[in-house]
């Protein structure tokens, strides 16, 4: 199944691959268009003309393994629980933060910590902009996930050093205040 959302002046196509999804395609059109509203909002208009989002069904619940790729004018994976929640999906963060990589290019896999670090910092920002999370629990998560980007025994810095920790968060950490 496919369907298009316009999204300012961005086309956003969804594929559902081989549906065995019990969720109504309607909320995952309010989540794909929610993720994009909130990466609208943060960057003043969607990072590309068009993208291709390919939603994989998996047994279970939930939104897992997104990924971005840069190549026929964008496009994402991600793969949906088939029981998934409205409310998992309006409390998920992977599609915006998958969205948020659209609007910066690929670098060398040694600094791939910056792409992580810029759509793991910009995700919550532009959801609290788009009014789909409070500024109140983008604190808390903060507290809470922000310690795992900080250099542990026998780190050798962001470039050297791939954890999922340093990647993310620790990219996260080295934005400036503002994020760009």
């Amino acid at each position: 199944m496919t369907s298009s959302l316009l999204i300012g002046n961005a086309r956003i196509d969804i594929r559902i691959e081989k549906s065995t999804l019990r969720v109504p395609t309607k909320e995952i059109l309010r989540w794909v268009k929610s993720a994009a509203e909130s990466v609208t909002a943060y960057y003043g208009r969607f990072p590309v003309p068009q993208v291709l989002i390919r939603i994989t069904p998996f047994e279970g619940k939930g939104v897992q393994n997104g990924m971005t790729f840069g190549d026929r004018g964008g496009r994402i994976t991600i793969r949906v629980g088939n029981e998934t929640s409205p409310s998992e999906f309006a409390s998920d963060w992977m599609l915006t933060h998958e969205m948020v990589h659209l609007a910066f290019p690929s670098v060398d896999e040694k600094h791939h910590w910056i792409e992580e670090g810029i759509a793991t910092y910009v995700e919550p920002i532009a959801r609290i902009q788009a009014g789909n999370l409070t500024a109140e629990q983008m604190w808390l998560d903060l507290v809470r996930d922000m310690p795992q980007g900080l250099p542990q025994a026998g780190d050798r810095g962001l470039d050297h050093t791939h954890t999922w920790g340093r990647t993310y968060w620790g990219g996260a950490l080295f934005l400036p205040p503002g994020g760009h």
